[in-house]
């Protein structure tokens, strides 16, 4: 099924994430250092030992001398020199991340010193390049990136500058071993490149590999359709765009300013002053025919050269003028403002921004290109068109860092996803956009890249040269004018935009399968699904899944603990539906999930081994509009010598529908902090019936409110990424939304404990799993103020709220069962048997929170 074809568009949106990839020898070993190795390195002297022979450069970190690199005066003419003469068969560059300083895209010493690296590593390739590329060169090419990946499998923010070498390295070099593998800070510079030299036998997909505590991954783009929704912008809203006054950038200011007419400033290096500004209001389109007059007039008094560039200095100025004609048309000529700055210069970006407060949306739109195979490109274009991108970015973060945008969207490439041939400076500074922006989303920012591939119209894509170019290599989809708007619009729109996504078609996809012909194969399989583990039986409507339970595989279970038993939460069986209707339904997403009813406990038994289960999942119905699925979780129940005393028994059944999109969330009116009373969360209590450790003390500030019961999502990362990286449906914010249910104080003091049994209703707006909602500021609610769980009409609603206020989900319907109370005073618990007789013989029908 199609997730953008229905609405004529050509080109399908992608998000990026890491997946697993198991490894698979398919060359010969070769040693971390073979013989005839050149070393780079920013480590710290002697954290990398190699062996005698080999050359080592390491950069040097300005205290002291050079580490025996000799005089670097910025031409890089020594390290090509001695590159040269070492003639090395093997380049090895360890880059360390693990100063504090690279953790955040922030300009630094260390960052200086690591975009040193980068030339240095350029230079080197550029030596060797020409003769590893030769059939017998027997050569290799391995950069171990220490510190490029959190626990929690984000990329670090500099990584992107190094993976985006090596992606268009290895296209430029296809008969050399070429590989990155990315590590976290927990690992020793020595020990990952022995790690990552095994690399160099394996398959590849993407020439890049991330080593997370003991999982192989690598990146897939995954194809996602957006939420429909409208724009966040408000008519006083304020957009400031780096560069963005030709090119794409205009047309795309211009939607914007025509849809919504916000306050825009735009900085640009384009100096409208050296102009005559009679000159610059002739359109440049019209200008362009009398460029022979123009410069004819010119040659009195300068050569032709420079007359040339004088003219095209021109037609930019006016492009820059029309473009500023057309928002002053929508916005108004007082709510329009062009600031000229050198987006390279961090005084100047700092200058240009100081009076900038209370931006809504930053658009980082500035870039440049000139492709150039590696053993050719020159230095001083390797940087500029590195640095137009990177220094810009690191100049607004300086600019914007004690007033960070509410919004920031970086322009990126589809070069930076896969690599391109000639483009080892574009590729880095485009995958360094990617990366950083994942490093950089969280509380107070909504920060992404959107990879742009080339337009038909605008920009790079409409020069002359570039379209006979694109007609000539038919490897990319000339995207129409009107179409990138629509990307653009929607990418704005998301309530929470992924961090990094590319935009590509189908002749992008043919490019893709003549290199890696098996890539879009695994970007386009299901997730990793933990709770999936082989397909046994698969029909055209019907399949069933196993999935084995044991105290070591799913040891969290030792966290949720139902009178003495280790136990499935019962808020995992939508995830346990959702994985199954997906396996069933892989082109759609599963959106609801409803009529979930929990027949029995899914527990494992410390003493009885692995416990085999079965997932049963039937198409019900299909439409353009949606699949619907009907879902089993069966299991045998064995005694304790392990003979089997029921067979097939039904633990939980529930409906999932999955559609091609989310539907958009809606919004959700915070409540007054002053109205609320804090109340203890019973599941916590040691002894309580029903105790949660571990991954489940999931929720903090738990309280009650005359509209109902709220908290605070606290997810605790490391357990998190540990246990469930991978879910599709984030499980344990519904274990903590279905908690907060029971908070009640009975007879001023006692709160109820119970498991649920029914839920109407649960609906996502998106596809933020629990890892994806880590160090988000996520509000839970539930309706109304007085609920009554066991009530079989189940008449409440919890509703989980990101920090802009729109719900991530809603769950609607929960029944349960009270199975005793917690003293909110001591933590005592007592069963609901206990509790009934503690109360001198009050009728069970008479207790809050368990009946009428």
């Amino acid at each position: 099924m199609s997730t953008s074809r229905a609405d004529g568009l050509l080109l399908d949106r992608h998000v990026l994430e890491l997946a697993p990839y198991a490894a698979e020898r398919v060359g010969p070993s070769i040693d971390a250092f073979p013989a005839g190795t050149l070393l780079l390195t920013n480590a710290p002297a002697g954290s990398v030992p190699a062996p005698p022979g080999t050359l080592v450069l390491t950069v040097p970190d300005g205290t002291g001398p050079d580490d025996g690199t000799g005089p670097d005066d910025g031409t890089g003419s020594d390290v090509d020199a001695r590159v040269r003469a070492a003639r090395p068969a093997h380049l090895r560059i360890v880059v360390d991340l693990r100063e504090p300083a690279l953790s955040e895209a922030r300009w630094s010493a260390a960052a200086r010193r690591l975009l040193r690296l980068h030339e240095w590593m350029f230079l080197a390739v550029r030596a060797c390049a020409e003769r590893l590329a030769r059939p017998d060169s027997g050569g290799s090419i391995l950069v171990s990136i220490v510190g490029g990946v959190t626990p929690d499998r984000r990329p670090t923010p500099f990584t992107g500058l190094f993976t985006g070498f090596v992606k268009s390295l290895a296209l430029e070099l296809p008969g050399v071993p070429v590989v990155a593998t990315v590590h976290t800070a927990g690992a020793e510079p020595a020990s990952a490149v022995a790690d990552a030299a095994a690399e160099l036998s394996y398959r590849q997909l993407l020439p890049v590999v991330y080593l997370v505590g003991g999982a192989r991954l690598t990146l897939a783009a995954r194809r996602r359709a957006a939420v429909p929704t409208d724009v966040p912008l408000a008519a006083d809203a304020l957009v400031v765009a780096a560069g963005g006054a030709r090119g794409i950038g205009s047309v795309l200011l211009t939607a914007v300013a025509e849809r919504f007419r916000p306050r825009m400033v735009l900085l640009g290096s384009t100096r409208l002053t050296d102009h005559d500004p009679a000159l610059l209001e002739v359109d440049p389109e019209t200008a362009a025919a009398d460029r022979a007059g123009y410069i004819k007039k010119l040659l009195a008094e300068m050569p032709v050269a420079e007359a040339n560039r004088r003219f095209e200095r021109l037609q930019e100025a006016r492009t820059v003028r029309r473009t500023l004609r057309e928002l002053e048309r929508h916005c108004g000529a007082d709510r329009v403002r062009y600031v000229c700055c050198d987006l390279r210069d961090p005084a100047a970006v700092r200058a240009a921004t100081a009076e900038l407060t209370g931006v809504d949306l930053l658009l980082n739109i500035a870039g440049t290109n000139r492709a150039a195979a590696v053993a050719t490109k020159a230095l001083d274009d390797f940087r500029a068109v590195r640095d137009l991108k990177v220094s810009t970015y690191l100049n607004l973060k300086d600019a914007f860092a004690d007033r960070l945008p509410r919004r920031w969207c970086n322009f990126g490439s589809f070069v930076g996803f896969t690599g391109q041939r000639g483009e080892t400076d574009y590729g880095s500074a485009n995958d360094m956009l990617n990366t950083a922006a994942t490093a950089s989303a969280g509380p107070g920012l909504t920060e992404f890249t959107i990879g742009w591939t080339l337009w038909r119209d605008v920009g790079l894509g409409a020069t002359p040269v570039m379209r006979a170019f694109l007609a000539k290599s038919d490897q990319f989809t000339a995207t129409p004018t009107g179409e990138g708007i629509v990307h653009f619009l929607r990418e704005l729109g998301q309530p929470q935009p992924p961090p990094a996504t590319v935009l590509f078609g189908d002749k992008e996809r043919q490019a893709i399968r003549a290199v890696v012909p098996q890539y879009l194969d695994f970007c386009a399989r299901t997730p990793a699904m933990p709770f999936v583990d082989r397909v046994v039986r698969d029909g055209d409507r019907t399949l069933t899944v196993a999935r084995t339970f044991d105290l070591e595989r799913d040891g969290y279970l030792r966290m949720h603990v139902v009178n003495g038993h280790p136990t499935l939460p019962g808020t995992f069986v939508p995830e346990l539906a959702a994985e199954a209707a997906r396996t069933l339904v892989p082109d759609r997403v599963p959106a609801v999930v409803e009529d979930v009813r929990l027949e029995s406990f899914l527990r494992v038994y410390p003493d009885r081994g692995p416990q085999p289960k079965r997932i049963e999942a039937r198409l019900v119905s299909e439409d353009r509009f949606e699949s619907v699925v009907a879902v089993r979780v069966l299991g045998d129940v064995y005694g304790p010598a392990g003979q089997v005393l029921v067979r097939d028994r039904l633990h939980f059944s529930a409906t999932v529908r999955l559609r091609d999109s989310y539907r958009t969330a809606p919004r959700h009116e915070p409540w007054a902090d002053a109205d609320t009373r804090p109340v203890r969360d019973p599941y916590h209590a040691p002894g309580s019936g029903v105790l949660l450790t571990g991954v489940f003390v999931s929720t903090a500030a738990t309280g009650v409110h005359p509209r109902g019961r709220r908290a605070r999502l606290a997810l605790d990362g490391p357990q998190i990424t540990r246990w469930f990286p991978d879910l599709l449906v984030p499980s344990v914010l519904l274990d903590g939304l279905a908690r907060i249910a029971v908070l009640d104080l009975v007879d001023g003091r006692w709160i109820p404990v119970a498991i649920p049994r029914t839920i109407r209703r649960i609906e996502v707006f998106g596809p933020a799993n629990d890892r994806a909602l880590l160090g988000r500021a996520v509000e839970l609610y539930f309706t109304p103020g007085r609920i009554d769980l066991e009530d079989p009409l189940g008449d409440n609603l919890g509703v989980a709220v990101d920090e802009t206020g729109r719900s991530i989900l809603e769950m609607a319907g929960t029944t349960g069962t009270i199975l005793g109370y917690v003293d909110e005073e001591t933590g005592a618990y007592l069963s609901r048997d206990d509790f009934i007789r503690h109360r001198s013989g009050t009728a069970t029908g008479d207790l809050p929170g368990s009946a009428r």
